[in-house]
């Protein structure tokens, strides 16, 4: 009983389907603009001996710990989507040898009109920063963190003449390095290194070196300086952040800016509306038929005449098409210029329309 329902419903539905098979709603094409950002997310750690390192090595650095975000790299693609605001139906019945059919495929194929359920098959995906795990140790401290010190105390004694006196006596104890301590045999001892170092190449050293022992004893050297030096300098983490933003420009012909997206130094990438980072402006101009002496009811009145236009033709039967126009577009962060392109933006082309009609024999 269940098969032939099923039956009966597919039999119904290609009834339809074939009924409705020269009938075709469509919708012209519309461009988003997509977006894919990445920037560098720079966190910073000081060493446990920044501190110092003005002191004993005569260099700044920072003493404290900070996340910086620089954008590093815009990819930007044009996208076609169905607009939904000018969707269409169109009767291809009655005609002998289909030509009409045929030429709205070309127009499909072309790009000027589209399916009204079409979509650009792009896949939205938002990436958030990955932060490499890192070391809390920034690197061996390489000198002892304990050290002996001798301290100095008194004790009444009593002399061959029966008098007390005070005689002194030292104490020896280990205590714990203070970090001053432990900062200053650091930099003492990178300074050897590059001492050592200028001797060995300099050949001014009792060893002699040469060939692979010479490289690999410079290496070891300055393997050494470096993890001493990231006691002072700290350590710098680097991540990729990459988000995704798309932006539909306006369907009039006039120029077109909008904020794309915001970044902020501190919390990296953010999304237009969020104001707690600096704008990244795309300007979208499109390169003819532009007339900047058009008012507002100038403009208002031209839409109003190509809906019209538009919506008579479709009374007739005829396919409505779209040109694109051809767009300078910019990415600008304040007063620099990031990124420049040129693309074909659909809506703020020109709409036009084809008569079926004279495909009738």
């Amino acid at each position: 009983m269940k098969r032939r329902i099923l039956t009966t419903l597919a039999a119904a539905a290609a009834m339809t389907a074939a009924a409705s098979a020269q009938t075709v709603v469509y919708s012209l094409p519309s461009t988003t603009i997509h977006l894919e950002v990445k920037t560098v997310r720079s966190d910073y750690t000081p060493g446990p001996y920044a501190a110092y390192a003005k002191k004993y090595l005569g260099i700044e650095v920072p003493l404290s710990e900070s996340s910086t975000f620089t954008l590093s790299d815009i990819k930007l693609t044009p996208c076609l989507e169905a607009d939904r605001s000018s969707s269409y139906v169109i009767n291809l019945d009655g005609l002998e040898d289909r030509a009409s059919m045929l030429t709205f495929l070309e127009f499909s194929s072309q790009g000027l009109v589209m399916l009204s359920d079409a979509d650009n098959g792009k896949e939205n995906i938002w990436r958030f920063p990955s932060i490499a795990p890192g070391n809390a140790d920034l690197a061996s401290e390489a000198t002892g963190n304990l050290t002996s010190t001798e301290t100095v105390l008194y004790r009444s004694e009593r002399n061959n003449e029966g008098e007390y006196e005070r005689v002194a006596f030292k104490q020896s104890q280990v205590v714990e390095k203070s970090t001053e301590k432990k900062a200053q045999e650091a930099a003492s001892t990178i300074l050897y290194l590059r001492q050592q170092r200028i001797n060995i190449i300099t050949g001014n050293t009792d060893a002699t070196f040469s060939g692979d022992a010479l490289r690999a004893a410079v290496e070891e050297i300055n393997r050494t300086e470096d993890m001493l030096m990231s006691l002072f300098t700290g350590r710098t983490d680097l991540s990729v952040q990459t988000e995704h933003f798309d932006v539909v420009p306006e369907s009039t012909r006039e120029d077109d800016i909008a904020v794309a997206f915001r970044i902020s130094d501190t919390q990296g990438l953010l999304s237009a509306n969020d104001i707690s980072g600096r704008p990244i402006v795309i300007e979208i101009t499109p390169e003819n038929g532009i007339i900047e002496e058009e008012t507002e009811q100038v403009i208002e009145e031209t839409e109003s005449r190509n809906r019209k236009a538009r919506y008579e033709a479709a009374q007739r039967g005829d396919i409505v098409y779209r040109i694109p126009a051809i767009c300078t577009v910019r990415i600008i962060d304040g007063q620099n210029q990031i990124l420049r392109s040129r693309m074909p933006v659909y809506q703020k082309g020109q709409d036009l329309s084809f008569p079926v009609s004279v495909l009738i024999k």
